[in-house]
């Protein structure tokens, strides 16, 4: 179960790394997205959670235990506001993946976030990792989703 924990945990660090690039390469339009959904201080969230989300994925591959209990707490929060949002009944834009992804907030995405809760869940059986190369592959991820992020910013420009 330890190996199948630390590949649930890589596939998640995977998810998180895709939303996290997908946030930081449009921060104004992820504001938006965040203030249609109620989120506080949606400029500086929009900023944060990206940061947030990245460095969960390196943690996830580093140190897949306590990864995936943050993993769990952030999606915990995350679904907080989705249903919070589909209780009022209003028809805003997710934005959980910036604006690749564009449709309303449904029951879909909370259903995501469970089976992404899932994934973290699995994450907490797996062992620490105890080869060195992991934590590169984490630096690495990071790296490159630092540098896309860099790259689409300048390309706006």
């Amino acid at each position: 179960m330890a190996g199948f924990g630390y590949a649930c945990a890589a596939v998640l660090a995977a998810v998180l790394v895709r939303a996290g690039v997908a946030k930081a390469v449009r921060p104004a339009e992820t504001a938006t997205g965040f203030a249609a959904l109620g989120v506080p201080a949606p400029a500086v969230t929009a900023r944060i959670v990206p940061l947030l989300e990245l460095v969960l994925a390196a943690l996830l591959l580093a140190a897949p235990r306590p990864g995936g209990a943050a993993a769990l707490v952030l999606l915990a929060a995350f679904s907080a506001f989705v249903a919070r949002t589909l209780r009022r009944g209003l028809s805003v834009p997710c934005n959980c993946f910036g604006t690749a992804r564009a449709g309303p907030v449904s029951g879909v995405d909370l259903l995501r976030n469970l089976l992404f809760g899932g994934l973290a869940l699995a994450a907490l059986l797996a062992t620490e990792p105890v080869v060195p190369e992991v934590w590169a592959l984490a630096a690495a991820l990071v790296t490159v989703a630092a540098g896309a992020t860099a790259l689409r910013a300048a390309r706006r420009r």
